[in-house]
């Protein structure tokens, strides 16, 4: 248990600039374009997400799992490695492929008042520099190496927010938008260079990697590709259809809300990527110790959690005049149902990791597909019911059903 508060120190670190940056992006786009420039920005970090999980969350997961404990030199680091780079090319023209083939769709919102041609293209090397950073931390992740982790982490966060704020008024919202990657040009050169400085990189030699390899990453692809279309995917479906539905205003509200359950959420999430989900892989095949873990974690987060999420209800109002401004205020009653399915959600997460760093491929995919369709037949019924008060209603019944499912699949490693 202290190895993990240790460690959260430098998790906390990394997130706090995260945050500190995401603050400062939201303040700023809320001031200048109000609502609609917060529905436009979660929809761009929304698209973004799409572009990348299975690189980060699939492809990323996986070579923490099987580098960890190896060193750069040997045989089997250097073949995950590669393999590594090799899944993350051939997803990364397949995105792009399906972003391009249904261009409307994913990108439609974007190109108005602007050269679709050069946004295309700015968004397309931005995300080639964000999915190469994200790599070289991955190697960071997989060795320990928090406190580098977190100096790049910093300041890719510091590059973000001082490029939206020096061309906030020289840009339209569309262009402001790509300056969220363009950071990443930075973040990729110093990682570069830490990586090499440090010999984390191995010797380069390409080869095809050996099929049982590339079949290992494979299926932590399938279960991101899961999420992909199970949770990004339907977010991205319903923010379009509440659009449509409520116009920009309004979802904006409602987006507004999600941002603030977004800054806080981060902040466990990657306390769980950085140092719990590490330490889970390693332990799965020590049944006692994981266990021990496990219940230690569970026990020692959830009421912290709820401590945590009361007391910002309770500041509700400061909070959301401290990121946006009080032309955000009427969205507040929205925020009752979201809080307390973000408690359902985190406390789940906790759990569900272990499905990922146990492998389970089959059991992931069968509880994404089967919460996915759960929540949008809970959303439109809510919806249908109640308004758009129905969204965040449906967020709490579904990650509340979530959480009893994993109560009772892992009872045996916290009771």
């Amino acid at each position: 248990m202290l190895s993990f508060l240790k460690s959260s120190f430098w998790s906390l670190l990394s997130v706090g600039s995260r945050t500190l940056s995401a603050l400062v992006i939201n303040k700023i786009i809320a001031g200048q374009f109000g609502p609609q420039g917060i529905t436009l920005l979660a929809h761009f970090q929304n698209l973004v997400t799409l572009a990348t999980t299975i690189p980060i969350d699939g492809i990323n997961v996986g070579l923490v799992t099987y580098l960890a404990g190896k060193e750069p030199s040997s045989t089997s680091y250097r073949r995950y490695y590669m393999a590594g780079i090799f899944w993350q090319v051939l997803v990364f023209l397949v995105v792009i492929g399906v972003f391009l083939g249904r261009q409307h769709f994913y990108l439609g919102a974007f190109l108005q008042q602007v050269n679709p041609i050069s946004w295309v293209v700015f968004f397309i090397l931005g995300l080639v520099l964000f999915l190469v950073t994200a790599y070289l931390q991955t190697l960071l992740l997989a060795r320990q190496e928090l406190r580098a982790y977190t100096v790049l982490i910093a300041v890719s966060s510091l590059c973000s927010a001082l490029f939206i704020w020096w061309y906030l008024k020289i840009l339209p919202l569309p262009y402001l938008l790509l300056l969220y990657l363009a950071s990443q040009a930075v973040t990729a050169v110093f990682a570069l260079m830490m990586a090499t400085r440090q010999n984390w990189l191995p010797t380069w030699q390409w080869q095809v990697p050996p099929k049982p390899i590339l079949r290992d990453i494979g299926k932590f692809i399938l279960m991101a590709l899961t999420l992909v279309i199970c949770s990004k995917l339907v977010n991205f479906y319903v923010r379009d259809l509440m659009i449509k539905r409520f116009d920009l205003y309004q979802t904006g509200l409602w987006q507004a809300m999600v941002k603030l359950s977004d800054n806080y959420t981060l902040i466990f999430t990657s306390l769980i990527s950085m140092v719990y989900y590490p330490r889970v892989a390693s332990l799965v095949q020590q049944p006692a110790a994981l266990r021990r873990y496990v219940r230690q974690v569970f026990f020692l987060l959830v009421p912290a959690i709820a401590l945590g999420l009361f007391l910002f209800y309770a500041l509700q109002r400061w909070f959301i005049l401290l990121l946006f401004n009080d032309d955000f205020l009427p969205g507040a009653y929205l925020l009752d149902y979201q809080v307390l399915g973000d408690f359902f959600k985190m406390s789940a997460w906790i759990l569900s990791y272990l499905m990922m760093a146990q492998a389970r491929m089959g059991l992931y995919i069968v509880v994404q597909v089967v919460a996915a369709a759960l929540y949008l037949f809970i959303l439109f019924w809510l919806v249908e019911r109640f308004g758009l008060p129905g969204v965040t209603m449906a967020h709490c019944v579904s990650f509340g059903l979530f959480l009893v499912f994993n109560l009772i699949f892992f009872r045996k490693l916290i009771f």
